[in-house]
């Protein structure tokens, strides 16, 4: 019997320390403040080409998306709103067909540059909650999540919202922590970037308002002047598309209720069920393994033999967790919670044709 194909034992030593060393240089990347930032961009980058590749392959024999066709045609003129969203997904896709030509591989180029934006502000936020080594655990975790890969295929309003969502929670976290009038600037910056995009977004903003009432510290934020900075800013820069929409006498919201209103409550209560399990289970992939890398830690061999139990329970800290910024935490939970279960009960509410897609931006935390 041959033995050419086996690996010696020192052969497999040297593979196991290359890659607990690799293991070491990446985590100390993660968490040098010098390092770790460039670390994020460069695996968005990564992720965004290596999924372009992909995709240009996986839909050589299909055409694109009619959203992206819609969108490079909104980009052909810079308006302050279309037929049936906000203006902004249609500024982004016409400066980007200004530097890329108006081919297939561009338009799945642009949603890849999309979603790798949007994890690099994930990040961000979740650096606003855990610690630096937790908040790469999320980087990772998102770039698992199909919505940022071969999910996202497809440039629209919806996928722009993983840009301006996660950068309107990022700057309501700060707002919340430094309660100034200048970070209720940026916060009123950010909710109009992101209305800009859909309408849709108006479910995280009520979400964020909400938060900021529940929350226990609401009293010192709402006695600052963050939140009514952030209020008057919003307004104000939603001036020009709410000129636009008066003189358009009303058109994409009078889109929205004839095409999204039903009155056969079986079919709504069908949609809602679908829209629940379809992104319920979108998630299922990087929470297991999320699950999975924290159960894993050694001596997880010895607890699985042991104490199976202590894998499951170790993760999870009894006393305070210096890794975890607690308030910013619950604010997050608070968030996600109503944007999670808002809108389909308020489908069941209203008689709205809830689509799958709508939760694309919403579970992004």
């Amino acid at each position: 019997m041959s033995t050419t194909s086996i690996p010696t034992a020192r052969a497999r030593t040297k593979s196991r320390l290359s890659f607990n060393r690799f293991r070491a240089w990446l985590v100390a990347c993660a968490v040098r403040p010098e390092a770790r930032l460039w670390l994020v961009i460069q695996l968005a980058i990564l992720h965004a080409v290596l999924w372009t590749f992909i995709l240009i392959n996986l839909k050589a024999a299909q055409d694109v998306h009619m959203d992206v066709a819609e969108a490079y045609g909104w980009g052909q003129k810079f308006l302050w709103g279309y037929g049936k969203h906000p203006p902004l997904s249609g500024w982004v896709a016409g400066l980007w067909f200004m530097a890329f030509p108006a081919t297939d591989w561009a338009t799945y180029a642009l949603a890849m540059a999309t979603v790798g934006v949007g994890m690099v502000i994930c990040w961000l936020v979740a650096l606003r909650v855990v610690d630096a080594r937790r908040a790469f655990l999320v980087v990772v975790m998102v770039a698992l999540y199909p919505i940022f890969n071969f999910k996202g295929f497809k440039y629209n309003p919806d996928l722009l919202q993983l840009v301006t969502l996660p950068l309107l929670v990022l700057a309501y976290l700060n707002s919340f922590e430094k309660r100034s009038w200048q970070s209720g600037l940026l916060l009123g910056l950010a909710g109009a970037l992101a209305l800009m995009t859909k309408y849709w977004v108006l479910t995280m903003i009520g979400a964020i308002g909400l938060a900021a009432l529940i929350h226990p510290q609401r009293m010192k934020f709402l006695l600052s002047p963050a939140p009514w900075v952030a209020i008057a800013t919003m307004v104000a820069a939603m001036i020009p598309h709410i000129v636009w929409l008066a003189d358009a006498h009303f058109v994409p919201l009078t889109y929205a209720g004839d095409t999204y209103s039903l009155q056969d409550k079986s079919q709504v209560h069908q949609l809602v069920a679908g829209y629940l399990l379809h992104n319920l289970g979108l998630l299922a992939l990087p929470v297991a393994l999320a699950g999975l890398a924290m159960a894993l830690v050694p001596p997880w061999f010895t607890l699985l033999r042991r104490a199976p139990l202590r894998i499951v329970t170790r993760a999870w800290a009894r006393d305070a967790n210096p890794g975890v910024n607690v308030s910013q935490a619950l604010n997050v939970w608070i968030i996600q919670v109503i944007v999670a279960f808002g809108p389909p009960l308020g489908a069941l509410l209203f008689s709205i044709y809830m689509k799958t897609d709508w939760g694309i931006s919403l579970f992004f935390l």
